[in-house]
């Protein structure tokens, strides 16, 4: 993993594996992640995953998915993977990649060149319109009098036109004068388009003979903070979860199921650590078989909004 150290040889790479459904509009459905490799710790490829699409009307179950990981090393990564990387993860992305592009030129070095003139991009026309948004990767090189020369797109994903325009005003930028600076980097990205939620089933379709809960939402307490899945958030995949739970009359949440959670098992996971820390207010009996929506929502953009 960029950033860290090995002591050791890591050990061999294993499978990372996931099942999943495709329903009739060719979305997927029911995503389980069946193994957690060491080297991919989070849930970064099942929130891809997640996004996919394919053909519209024939629905599938029982998909399997086998991805394998290769390893490396930063100093021999092309740097188009270098920009893709940080395209994707933005500030999530390890210092290391960014040190590695670094280490390409002379653009960091001290004293660093500061800017006198930064022209920034318009690039609002391409956000929000796809679930894999455009990205591009420009380098370029300083001269003594501040002019940006030598405008390079080394990597782009999506529309052409994002790229060109990115690097048009990269191009437009001037510094201070100074010693002339190569293999300077910049790297732009569009907001991702949400996917469109998954249809939620009614709650009584859950109901159990003997269930006596009649708790309110607003009556469980849940924490102000409520986490939503990080990887699936950073690529606006909305999300649900149905949970079954008993209260004690002391105030104590157990027996939490999660009966339903859609896309993926992730959202079930999240909304059963939300509501295990739910303080609710019970009556001297407690409550048996309350049933509440976890929903996870994609908010609108605002204009303004980065």
């Amino acid at each position: 993993m960029a950033g860290t150290t090995q002591q050791s040889p890591p050990a061999p790479p294993t499978a990372d594996i996931y099942t999943f459904s495709i329903d009739a509009e060719g979305a997927v459905t029911d995503l389980t992640r069946l193994s957690m490799p060491t080297m991919w710790p989070g849930d970064e490829q099942a929130a891809a995953l997640a996004t996919w699409r394919f053909a519209a009307g024939a629905p599938a179950k029982g998909c399997r998915l086998d991805l394998t990981p290769t390893t490396v090393a930063l100093s021999e990564a092309s740097p188009a993977k270098l920009f893709e990387i940080i395209a994707l993860q933005g500030r999530q992305a390890p210092p290391a990649v960014s040190e590695a592009l670094s280490k390409r030129g002379d653009c960091h070095k001290q004293p660093v060149r500061r800017p006198q003139i930064v022209v920034y991009p318009d690039l609002r026309a391409f956000d929000n319109t796809s679930i894999a948004p455009a990205w591009a990767g420009i380098q370029y090189g300083i001269d003594a009098n501040g002019a940006v020369r030598d405008v390079t797109i080394v990597a782009r994903h999506g529309e052409a036109a994002f790229a060109d325009t990115a690097a048009a005003s990269v191009a437009e930028s001037r510094f201070l004068s100074g010693s002339p600076r190569t293999a300077c980097y910049a790297v732009f990205s569009a907001s991702a388009r949400a996917t469109p939620a998954r249809p939620r089933p009614e709650l009584k379709a859950y109901k159990r003979p003997g269930d006596t809960c009649e708790v309110t939402r607003e009556a469980l307490n849940i924490p102000e903070a409520k986490m939503y899945p990080p990887a699936y958030a950073a690529r606006k995949v909305p999300g649900w979860a149905i949970l079954r739970f008993d209260v004690a009359p002391w105030g104590a949440v157990g027996n939490i199921e999660v009966l339903a959670s859609q896309p993926s098992d992730a959202f079930g996971a999240a909304a059963r650590n939300l509501v295990a820390n739910a303080r609710p207010n019970p009556p001297a009996s407690g409550y048996r078989g309350c049933l509440v929506p976890v929903i996870y929502a994609i908010p609108d953009a605002v204009e303004g909004d980065s």
